[in-house]
């Protein structure tokens, strides 16, 4: 049962609330997406043109929710931390293992489907496309990463010359749209880092209650200017329409679109705040608090055991977007919810085995090396995939690498820190916990 006394007084339950809601959203989107179907058989993202989908993602495109809110949870943590003497690599080390570990799990556990399937005379093609859509969402993991590795100097910025640093931002994201769009440069990626950043020193503003001492009128006013923005990056620009499609890369219409849901999110701070003194909405968005990184996972996991099920019995896939797939998707939406409730049962106490982070200095030159193997070994799975199988284990043996290196640390000498309950929170298996202190990415 969750109490008043559990939860810590620096905690905004607001911001658990818009993690909680945002989670499921997400979820269902994937699930969504995944389109099976074709002769021969192939996986491929079933809402590609689908009409209705691009304009509902214009309210339903919450990523960069998850960002604002790990700004404000972020800056909280570092600057809890830094109060008790910490340093900038020992939270980046902190990060980096809460964040990495449970991909080793996952794609651990995918893998395995896989090889499941292969071995079972599925259709090799079929695996590869299918791998491919079950590796897409894990490019969260990487650029949360790398977002949350920027937190201190970020931090310092914010507090030293915050309206330069917004506006920095915003410049180097038109910038790179201007020369990756209309100049054909390659270069957009850079947008993975400014558009993110960007939403999350939004999270540092409302963390410090830049949006609550602005008047309603006047985040009315910004959020439908930034929503008039995308408007006229679609009409004007040639921006798509399609939140998704602005996406990957991120563009100037996600950065808009981070402004008006930031503006959105404090007008409607206060009314969400109050229901949280409701208990069961407490309950349910402290579940989701304690199991969000289980389900971000591994729901891909469970729609991989489905997906096998299906193939197994030989239930035929209508095709996509037809009636018959309409009328099959709430059975195909519970069954991952099976799955992912049983993952949510079983998961976290397996990852209990991991051992606890040494308690060794760690230079941070060290820390960025590892953290960025991490980040490289996603970044395998993201772009060559599972399959080939040698593309599947380079990924997962960077990231596991990763994890270890971070885990044992050094190579400086053993140490006793003020901090070593947020190390411990590091363990997946103190999810708990973790989600109490405000530490952990729960989306």
């Amino acid at each position: 049962m969750v109490t008043s006394t559990m939860v810590p007084v620096d905690r905004d339950l607001s911001i658990d609330f818009a993690r909680a809601f945002c989670l499921p959203v997400v979820v269902l989107l994937h699930a969504l997406q995944m389109g099976i179907g074709g002769d021969p058989l192939r996986a491929f993202n079933a809402l590609d043109g689908f009409e209705p989908l691009a304009w509902a993602t214009w309210p339903l495109m919450i990523m960069p929710v998850f960002f604002i809110c790990g700004g404000f949870a972020s800056i909280t943590q570092w600057r809890r931390l830094r109060g008790h003497g910490e340093t900038v690599a020992h939270y980046v080390r902190v990060r980096a293992i809460r964040l990495a570990q449970p991909v080793v799990g996952v794609v651990a556990a995918v893998g395995a489907v896989l090889v499941v399937m292969t071995a079972a005379g599925v259709d090799p093609e079929f695996v590869r496309t299918f791998a491919v859509r079950l590796a897409e969402p894990l490019w969260f993991i990487p650029v949360y990463l790398v977002c949350t590795a920027f937190v201190p100097l970020m931090s310092r910025l914010h507090r030293h010359a915050p309206w330069p640093t917004y506006l920095g931002l915003a410049a180097a994201v038109v910038a790179v749209d201007v020369a990756s769009r209309g100049l054909g440069l390659p270069i957009g990626a850079l947008n993975w880092l400014f558009v993110w950043l960007f939403a999350q020193q939004l999270g540092f503003g409302l963390r410090d209650g830049w949006f609550a001492r602005r008047s309603r009128l006047v985040l009315v006013a910004v959020a439908a200017g930034a929503y008039a923005v995308i408007g006229v990056l679609v009409t004007v620009f040639g921006y798509s329409h399609d939140m998704l499609d602005n996406l990957n890369p991120p563009t100037l219409a996600i950065l808009a679109l981070a402004l008006g849901q930031a503006c959105l999110f404090a007008l409607f701070q206060p009314a969400i705040r109050r229901a949280m003194r409701w208990r069961p909405m407490l309950g349910a968005v402290y579940v989701f608090g304690v199991y969000g990184m289980v389900i971000y996972l591994w729901h891909t996991f469970a729609m991989a055991v489905v997906t096998g099920a299906q193939l197994a019995a030989g239930v035929p896939f209508p095709p996509v977007l037809s009636p018959g797939w309409w009328a099959t998707r709430p059975l195909w939406i519970l069954a991952i919810a099976i799955v992912v409730a049983g993952c949510c049962l079983v998961v976290p106490r397996l990852e209990r085995h991991w051992p606890a982070p040494v308690e060794r200095t760690t230079p941070l030159p060290f820390v960025i090396v590892w953290s960025l193997f991490a980040v490289a070994g996603v970044g395998v799975l993201l772009t060559l995939g599972y399959v080939p199988w040698t593309h599947g284990l380079l990924g997962w043996s960077l990231v596991t690498v990763a994890v270890v290196a971070l885990i044992v640390g050094g190579p400086g000498a053993g140490r006793h820190t003020g901090g070593a309950d947020e190390a411990a929170g590091a363990r997946p298996g103190a999810a708990a916990s973790s989600a109490q202190t405000g530490g952990g990415v729960r989306a």
